[in-house]
């Protein structure tokens, strides 16, 4: 092989090897192949909107609308609030709280049934989080089948999608690194 001939096959491999990288690689990508995720919470396949949802807060009657342009941790409880309930909504304070300058960016949320009961009067004891109490409506459902009725905190962006759902023995740490990560991430909220 002369000069030129060498030069024509390193042009034309630069070219093509690429490709044929490529190729290989796409296999890593198939559909039904299950995608490797940092997060500790368990993602919510399709993203779920709960936009529009009317509830009733301890003040007045609302829309979830309302509850867009911040992050939110909803604590959804399903059964009366015992002293696991109390951990949970205390720790939600304290990953608020974690996040430091972020700390508005992100509001905390307790949704249950007007049936359930708690022994302590959480509007004094945690005063910035919003209480949702209400009749079982269409929030409660949907709520309800992603949880498989058990009680649990959803992370929902500030679009109003449901996009991560932790159970109720969550690890505060792991909550934390999840938050501060989509919050460094996010340009809304």
């Amino acid at each position: 092989m002369n000069s030129n001939q060498v030069k024509l096959v390193l042009i034309i491999s630069i070219f093509i090897i690429p490709f044929f990288i490529s190729f290989m690689l796409l296999d890593d990508y198939t559909e039904d192949k299950e995608w490797v995720t940092t997060n500790y919470g368990k993602l919510i396949k399709p993203v779920l909107p709960i936009n529009n949802e009317v509830v009733k807060t301890r003040s007045n009657i609302s829309n979830t609308t309302e509850f867009n342009g911040k992050w939110s941790l909803m604590y959804y409880l399903k059964n009366d609030c015992l002293s696991s309930c109390e951990e949970s909504i205390y720790m939600l304070r304290q990953v608020n709280t974690a996040l430091g300058k972020d700390m508005n960016r992100l509001q905390r949320i307790l949704i249950h049934d007007h049936n359930v009961k708690h022994p302590y009067n959480l509007k004094e004891l945690y005063p910035g989080m919003i209480y949702i109490y209400d009749k079982p409506n269409n929030l409660h459902g949907i709520l309800s089948t992603i949880s498989e009725n058990q009680s649990s905190i959803f992370l929902i962006d500030p679009l109003g999608n449901v996009i991560l759902k932790y159970d109720e023995e969550f690890q505060g740490k792991k909550l934390l690194k999840d938050i501060k990560k989509l919050l460094k991430l996010s340009r809304i909220g």
